[in-house]
């Protein structure tokens, strides 16, 4: 018989010290604060969760599995619980610990850790292993929450789910209640007539990938931490395991639940992945017929060239420019043998890579840094050359170059480097150390899916599929240093899945393949991972090219990806690039720092396949705005400044005040907006513009720039009003032989003198009403400006 040990039978356990309480009625141990409760039936295992301040039991009947597949057991197994007080990154709290120990058979001893914080929403789950046995035991897939009932006795009213996509794979929000992911999931609906939402994924990530399923016909919701090979416990051995899982089922609003999410991801893995900053011009990407300009600049000798034409064009003065060569000789030629694996400055240049005078990446880094450039370069992450494993067997998965031979799919080799081999580890670091030294700052791993090896073969059989991918990464990492530029170009081919695993390692993952264009979903992608963008990954959707693009498509585009992605990597060389394009360019940088990004508000409405209203709070008072028409008509978009956002798709102001619209691209004043009104905006087709949305002030106030798409966000500061003297200035950002225009509304008063620290500074009041504070600073610099304004007639 099952044989239940506690150790304290029927008594609550509470901790005064602490607003988490852990204690036992029955059979079941429970662990809560004020928001939440998990339960644990000691002796049917089933874990629940309850909603405190709704008064609702989100699940029920939830099993702890490691490698179980739900055949009947004998009975026989011991379950006691422990408690502990905890204090990490996440605050102060308890865990509960909860062991199964088996009495008989070949399982080994399981136990599930579930962490609990004062004052948050959110549940850490975890576990860890001990094989009592005389074998190896390999852990593969551990169901930390299995066929649990989702609402018994409940039904959610127009259920919605979004799965937390990875790289390539596609992610829109989709009706019902049906989904399996990687990742990370939200659910929200209605129960009751009030919002639920649940939001559950990878936290910590080291060794195993999550996967997340929602059944809809059975109700159940199952999430799994696991790995192709699993990990490897020796006997008598116990593996604590640094994979956790995020659970929030009482934030209600689904937008602050994914976003508290993300920062929890960000806080586990230490993710501070550094912002591409610069625009970076892809060698391969211009050197394309199909793509970019078919004009053959992928060479050391011509992307210096590009360098100093861009040199030239005076973008230097807005933004330090990022070069990209890419080394990408494939092994369909030259009988399989490439640069791959040899990783030095002899094969680069005989395969074409570095050319005279720059035939070393020391001479190629150092004059890229001499003229202002951000040296890059390009790596196939998986992709041995021939002769390399032929000259270094001992080095690839199994010690087996048996296959060297056979023909394959360029990025799908037969034989394949061991990152887990100790004496390939040392090789790789060195070539990544060396790099660094000659000055090298950026990556992009090509193929990532060739170093998913599910299948193993690792020298270290302690290395799961995961730890071992994540391995290639941290390599470059502990070479290139913390401020270097890492990315991830996971298309997720052949069936490769596409995972959050390499969090707080990468920097960048790629949304889409080759391309050049501009389409809706790349910017879905991006957006509706709003909660990780920043603050764990940084998101693009490939190159772009100016060709075919008139001044609306450019634009769209580049407000895309300029304030949803953030990274704009070039197919159009500054030889082609004319002053209109490097004009609508250079308005886009600085790029968008911090962990917050824009939010898609309206992705919940009914017929948003794509959301079409983005909106970034700078503060309660002051929000920019995106609004895309996603579709080839015409159409009029109406955001409604309040309500509820998940509801109504609204940006979430203060239905009591009033607000001022201005357009970035048109240079044109929208008007003044009641906050319980929408704003309403005609589009052409696929268009897409970006807005300011300031509340209306008792005093002057600006409301646009010319310099930067975010309309003062970046490049006004230390803004402040002074009623005394009716003065209101501030801190521009002004690059030189370029006017900056600051666009004000008087709100009852007219501009009557205006000064600068530099240069020139004149205000006129338009025909719109609005005054124009215009500073002419001549080589630039931080400009502080000041207006006096006096009443209005």
């Amino acid at each position: 018989m099952m044989r239940i040990h506690v150790l304290a039978l029927f008594l609550v356990c509470a901790v005064p010290a602490s607003a988490v309480e852990v204690s036992q009625s029955g059979n079941k141990v429970l662990i809560g604060n004020e928001s939440f409760r998990l339960g644990y039936d000691l002796k049917s295992g089933a874990i629940s969760g309850e909603d405190l301040k709704a008064g609702l039991t989100v699940f029920s009947s939830g099993q702890f599995t490691v490698d179980e597949m739900g055949w009947k057991q004998p009975e026989g197994a011991t379950r006691e619980w422990s408690a502990t007080s905890i204090e990490d990154e996440f605050g102060k709290g308890r865990r509960l610990t909860v062991t199964e120990t088996p009495n008989a058979g070949y399982r080994p001893i399981k136990s599930l850790h579930v962490r609990v914080y004062d004052g948050l929403p959110y549940a850490v789950l975890g576990f860890s292993v001990t094989n009592p046995h005389k074998i190896p035991a390999r852990i593969a897939r551990v169901g930390i929450l299995e066929k649990a009932k989702f609402l018994p006795g409940k039904k959610m009213e127009d259920p919605k789910v979004l799965r937390g996509g990875a790289g390539a794979e596609p992610n829109r929000v989709e009706s019902g209640l049906a989904i399996e992911a990687h990742n990370n999931i939200l659910a929200t609906g209605k129960v009751d007539g009030k919002r639920l939402s649940v939001v559950v994924g990878g936290l910590g990530y080291r060794d195993f990938l999550r996967f997340i399923q929602f059944d809809g016909q059975k109700n159940q919701l199952t999430v799994t931490i696991e790995d192709p090979q699993g990990k490897t416990v020796e006997p008598g051995a116990t593996f604590d395991s640094a994979d956790t899982v995020f659970l929030d089922f009482t934030t209600a609003d689904p937008f602050e639940s994914l976003e508290r999410y993300g920062l929890a991801m960000r806080v586990a893995n230490d993710a501070k992945p550094n912002a591409y900053d610069f625009p970076t011009l892809c060698g391969w990407l211009v050197s394309s017929g199909h793509y970019g300009e078919g004009k053959p600049i992928n060479n050391s000798k011509d992307l210096v060239g590009q360098m100093d034409l861009a040199k030239e064009s005076g973008i230097l003065k807005y933004t330090p420019v990022a070069i990209r060569l890419e080394p990408d000789y494939y092994c369909n030629r030259n009988y399989g043998d490439t640069q791959q694996g040899w990783w030095d400055d002899e094969h680069w240049a005989k395969y074409g890579s570095l050319t005279p005078p720059f035939e070393t990446f020391g001479k190629f880094c150092g004059k890229l840094h001499e003229m202002g450039g951000i040296p890059f370069t390009y790596i196939q992450s998986n992709m041995p050359s021939n002769d390399f494993a032929a000259a270094h067997p001992e080095w690839m998965l199994n010690n087996d170059i048996s296959r060297l031979h056979a023909e394959h799919r360029h990025h799908m080799p037969f034989v394949k480097y061991d990152f887990t081999d100790p004496g390939f580890q040392e090789h790789t670091l060195a070539m990544w150390t060396r790099l660094g030294k000659d000055g090298l700052e950026g990556i992009k791993f090509d193929y990532p899916e060739s170093a998913w090896c599910k299948d193993g073969g690792f020298e270290d059989t302690s290395y799961s599929t995961t730890n071992a991918y994540r391995k290639v990464f941290e390599l470059c990492r502990a070479g290139l240093g913390p401020d270097a530029y890492i990315h991830e170009r996971n298309l997720g081919e052949y069936g490769t899945p596409r995972l959050d695993v390499t969090a707080g390692i990468v920097d960048l993952q790629r949304v889409w393949g080759d391309s050049s264009h501009f389409e809706p979903e790349m910017a879905s992608r991006m957006g509706l991972r709003w909660y990780k963008n920043r603050s764990v990954f940084g998101y693009y959707p490939d190159g772009k090219s100016f060709k075919g693009m008139d001044t609306d498509a450019r634009r769209t585009m580049l407000s895309v990806v300029g304030l949803i992605s953030g990274r704009l990597e070039l197919g159009t060389s500054f030889g082609r690039m004319t002053p209109e394009e490097q004009h609508d360019l250079t308005r886009l940088f600085p790029v968008l720092r911090g962990t917050q990004s824009f939010r898609p508000v309206d992705m919940l409405l009914p017929d948003r396949k794509d959301p079409s209203v983005y909106c970034y709070r700078v503060d309660p008072d002051w929000s920019q705005v995106i609004l895309c028409n996603n579709s080839e008509q015409p159409m009029k978009l109406r955001v409604p400044l309040s309500g509820d956002q998940s509801d109504t798709g609204s940006l979430g102001h203060d239905p009591d005040a009033s607000y001022y619209v201005y357009d970035f691209w048109n240079d044109e004043f929208v008007g003044e907006v009641g906050g319980g009104q929408a704003i309403e905006r005609a589009l052409k087709p696929a268009q897409t513009l970006t807005y300011s949305v300031h509340r209306r002030v008792d005093h002057p106030q600006f409301l646009s720039t010319n310099r930067h798409i975010l309309q003062g966000m970046l490049d006004l500061r230390d803004v402040k009003w002074d009623a005394a003297t009716r003065t209101y200035s501030g801190v521009a950002s002004v690059v030189g032989g370029e006017p900056f225009v600051i666009t004000m509304a008087g709100n009852g008063m007219v501009p009557a003198e205006a000064k600068s620290s530099a240069g020139t500074a004149t205000v006129a009041v338009g025909d719109d009403g609005l005054a124009r504070l215009t500073l002419d600073a001549g080589e630039g610099g931080e400009v502080a400006w000041s207006i006096t304004w006096e009443a209005g007639r």
